[in-house]
């Protein structure tokens, strides 16, 4: 919308943030009302469950971070979804390459914190405790390794959960799911429905 594109290094909104900031505040303060609405309507419609997505929260400083506007509008999204039918799902935030913003993510309201393969599951627990659950985070490439290795994986994965956090939630990447085999989905499947479930009781 801003970058005329997709972009790494986001510097057309981040020029936007430091030379313009009362247009950005205004631009992102829309974005989110028209997300809480949309939201809104997926929860009206019966979703259990919503998500956020941030993608460039990764890339700004230690000191913009807390106080950025995108920030302040996923609070905002938070704080109203489910308002309109007195009904509030859980939200999980995902923000991309957000690893070293763990804290701050968990105060924005979220229940859960979607978390990419560069994040350590066990470091994220300890800094979080159990303020929030945590969803993630297998690098999809490991379902090119034989089955003993991904099996390995998992164990690592839950194992990092705990001791004393909420159930696990192990996800992947959603495009590169479209490429997987049946065989490829099984190899994942089964070690994770058998290793899971001791932490489920």
């Amino acid at each position: 919308m801003v970058e005329g594109g997709s972009s790494k290094a986001f510097t057309v909104i981040k020029k936007m943030m430091y030379a313009e900031p009362q247009a950005l505040h205004a631009l992102l303060d829309k974005l989110a009302k028209s997300v809480t609405l949309y939201l809104n309507a997926q929860i009206k419609a019966g979703a259990q469950s919503v998500m956020i997505f941030d993608t460039w929260g990764g890339v700004l400083t230690a000191a913009t971070i807390s106080s950025s506007p995108s920030t302040t509008c996923i609070r905002s999204s938070m704080a109203c979804c489910g308002k309109n039918e007195g009904r509030r799902v859980p939200v999980t935030l995902f923000t991309k390459g957000g690893g070293q913003w763990l804290e701050a993510m968990a105060e924005t309201g979220c229940d859960a914190l979607g978390l990419d393969w560069t994040t350590d599951i066990a470091d994220a627990r300890r800094r979080v405790g159990n303020k929030v659950a945590l969803q993630g985070n297998m690098d999809p490439s490991m379902l090119y390794a034989p089955a003993p290795r991904i099996e390995e994986e998992v164990a690592t994965i839950l194992a990092g959960f705990w001791p004393g956090g909420r159930p696990p939630s192990l996800t992947l990447d959603t495009v590169f799911i479209r490429t997987l085999t049946p065989s490829m989905r099984a190899s994942l499947l089964r070690p994770v429905h058998r290793l899971s479930a001791p932490y489920h009781q």
